[in-house]
């Protein structure tokens, strides 16, 4: 009982004393006297510190090796791990680290080589001293620089699942590039004998395909590298591997100007040979090998007149190899069925823009051929028909100008005109 009411006064008396102002200023005052010396005592401390990946400075700008066109190859970011000793407030700054320098010198540098430079490192700040680093030198390949034009040659290496199926054939491949600059250390430079574009094929090919190609350097002797060998102002090497099928087509004709009931029902035509063996390149612009067919021309069907029709196309012209030598294509149009009219059309010019300098001197134009089927061309009048001078792509000079002229059916779809026709334009 005793004990605790001394206690109770002990707390009493305590919470009496920080009632006092000057006593609470007091006491502030000894902590703070306490914690500065313990601060101080630190910071005063002599400590040692680790810097890492301390940025090394090459001094090869205007140095002898710079002066006579010789270079730095390989990697020439050099970092080192530096510790240093001092004051605990000075190693502990901020940025402290921009105080240590760590350089190499090229002064001994005199020829091309691989050299071992020593790396000096030294720190600004005189209260602090370098303890130590994490190496004393580095390694450097200095060698003059050398630029060497290479033609590429290509390299087609088949994989273990490389096949080429029946009927198909691997032609020459074709490279995007055919010629590469290489620049670099003179020693590895001079060392190389050829340039190859390398392709791996690992897989079926039965179309053209591109692949990009893996460029190997080539050198005069066995087990050379160069590893420091660029290709100057680099860009990606493709190497197209073109693939033809052969087999057994069917030569077919295209038409143009061809009336609309034609268009939809399709025209009747023979071709001689009617079936050729031909070679053909495969890939996305080539759809022979998926049709069946190839196209060997077009005809314009103002050419076709009312008899039987003969239309003649050399085979030389044409993107094929023909495995029989064929040599040309005879293509039959039997239209000796149908009819013929001759009209005289009037000129129109509804829609065509004419200089304000120049004047129509056609109004008709004769002898316009009109065929068709008998039913269709025998009531024709010349009202059913008109002409339009075509005056794109037409330069107009001054005098009297013959310019091409279309002939326009009003109302028939199963008929069409055959011949060229012209009009006469004054430009003053």
């Amino acid at each position: 009982m005793a004990q605790t009411n001394n206690t109770q006064k002990t707390k009493k008396t305590l919470s009496h004393l920080f009632d006092n102002n000057w006593f609470v200023l007091a006491f502030s005052l000894v902590i703070a006297v306490i914690l500065w010396c313990g601060v101080s005592m630190f910071q005063t401390t002599e400590v040692e510190k680790e810097f890492t990946n301390v940025k090394v400075l090459l001094n090869y700008e205007g140095s002898l090796p710079d002066n006579n066109n010789m270079r730095i190859f390989g990697d020439s970011d050099i970092y080192v791990d530096v510790t240093v000793k001092g004051k605990s407030y000075l190693v502990n700054g901020d940025n402290f680290v921009e105080n240590i320098n760590a350089s190499v010198s090229f002064s001994s540098v005199t020829a091309p080589g691989t050299y071992s430079l020593p790396i000096s490192v030294s720190v600004s700040n005189p209260d602090v001293e370098i303890v130590k680093y994490s190496k004393s030198s580095v390694s450097l390949y200095i060698d003059e620089y050398a630029e060497k034009a290479f033609t590429i040659t290509d390299e087609i290496r088949e994989g273990e699942n490389y096949s080429l199926p029946e009927g198909y054939t691997r032609e020459n491949p074709r490279l995007s590039l055919n010629s590469v600059t290489l620049q670099g250390p003179a020693l590895e430079v001079n060392k190389i004998s050829e340039v190859k574009a390398v392709v791996e094929v690992n897989k079926e090919l039965t179309s053209t395909e591109v692949f990009t190609a893996e460029l190997v350097y080539v050198g005069t002797s066995e087990n050379t590298k160069f590893d420091n060998v660029t290709v100057k102002d680099a860009e990606p090497v493709h190497v197209t591997i073109p693939i033809s099928y052969t087999a057994q087509y069917k030569p077919v004709v295209t038409f143009t100007n061809i009336p609309k009931d034609y268009r939809e029902s399709g025209i009747s035509y023979t071709v001689s040979p009617a079936s050729v063996s031909v070679t053909v390149a495969t890939g996305e612009n080539n759809s022979a090998a998926d049709s069946g067919e190839i196209s060997i021309g077009t005809i314009d069907f103002s050419q076709i007149n009312n008899e039987r029709n003969y239309f003649r196309f050399d085979a030389s012209e044409l993107d094929y190899t023909f495995n029989e030598g064929t040599k040309q294509f005879t293509v039959t149009i039997d239209m000796s069925s149908m009819s013929k009219r001759w009209l005289e059309v009037d000129v129109s010019t509804e829609g065509v823009t004419l200089p304000s300098n120049a004047k129509l001197l056609s109004s008709t134009v004769e002898s316009v051929q009109v065929v068709g089927p008998s039913g269709s061309v025998d009531w024709m009048e010349n009202s059913d028909a008109y002409a339009v001078p075509q005056l794109e792509g037409i330069e107009l000079k001054s005098g009297v100008n013959e310019v091409p002229a279309k002939i326009v059916l009003r109302t028939l779809t199963d008929s069409w005109v055959r011949g060229e026709y012209t009009v006469l334009i004054q430009v003053d």
